[in-house]
């Protein structure tokens, strides 16, 4: 496969001196594995897991100076998560430079969604080792935090919120409210090689399987579920007991009078 380096490192906004650290941050483990088990991209994603981190702290201490540190907790766990890096590496033009091996090409969306985030955060290490921490952070501002979508919240300090939709939570107030019954997430299944596995999670109401997903984080799949259980509900439009009851009274009036 060709890797276009002047090309890729355009779309970057950053040149590599080294050239090499540049093509192993757009190794996929599974390209590395179909030619001979050379060097991935692995350590490097875990490496910019950990100063990708440090550089949100950094950005929303000076973002939000009255914010709490249970507030700049959640805050930085929403930015870093899955979907908004993502979706950085979408709008970047950057994921058509990640090199996979051909088996790995014909796998879910759910599971290259996965390959983006790791590439995002392969990309933060492997510029702070060829430049240095101040180059990251251009990096990072320009591709996640200049185009993350931000909403001002409700409540006493007004601040600025990036929170991606809680399909979990909103699925668990929706089966409480209408008194479903006990929610859980199950494995249905666990597919792929050891380094980089597959999980199948299925979302059950009172032990019936409402729906499931599949994910490269038991976390990520979790979400989709639910995010389908929500959709099949809102589908059926359930009525709340109470409500029901309610109504049924209601109907009993009228034919009485």
């Amino acid at each position: 496969m060709i890797f276009y380096m002047h090309e890729c490192e355009e779309k970057l906004g950053y040149s590599f001196k080294d050239k090499t650290l540049l093509r192993l941050c757009f190794t996929h483990p599974s390209y590395a594995h179909e030619h001979g088990g050379v060097k991935n991209n692995e350590r490097l994603e875990y490496f910019g897991d950990s100063i990708l981190g440090f550089i949100t702290a950094e950005y929303l201490m000076q973002k939000f100076p009255d914010a709490d540190e249970g507030l700049l907790t959640d805050y930085k766990q929403q930015l870093v998560s899955c979907e908004p890096l993502s979706k950085a590496i979408e709008k970047s033009g950057l994921y058509e430079f990640l090199m996979f091996g051909e088996g790995e090409k014909k796998n879910s969306p759910e599971h290259h969604r996965s390959a983006k985030e790791n590439l995002f955060e392969a990309i933060v290490a492997g510029i702070y080792l060829d430049g240095g921490l101040e180059e990251a952070k251009k990096f990072v501002k320009r591709t996640l935090f200049s185009k993350t979508q931000l909403v001002r919240a409700r409540g006493k300090d007004t601040i600025l919120s990036c929170r991606p939709t809680d399909y979990k939570g909103k699925l668990q107030e929706y089966v409480q409210k209408y008194k479903l019954g006990t929610l859980l997430y199950v494995e249905k299944e666990r597919s792929g090689p050891d380094h980089e596995p597959m999980f199948t999670m299925a979302v059950t109401v009172n032990d019936k399987e409402v729906a499931f997903a599949k994910g490269r984080k038991k976390s990520d799949a979790e979400k989709e579920a639910a995010r389908l259980a929500l959709e099949k509900y809102e589908k059926t439009k359930k009525q709340p007991v109470k409500t029901v009851a309610k109504q049924k009274q209601t109907n009993k009036r009228r034919k009485s009078k």
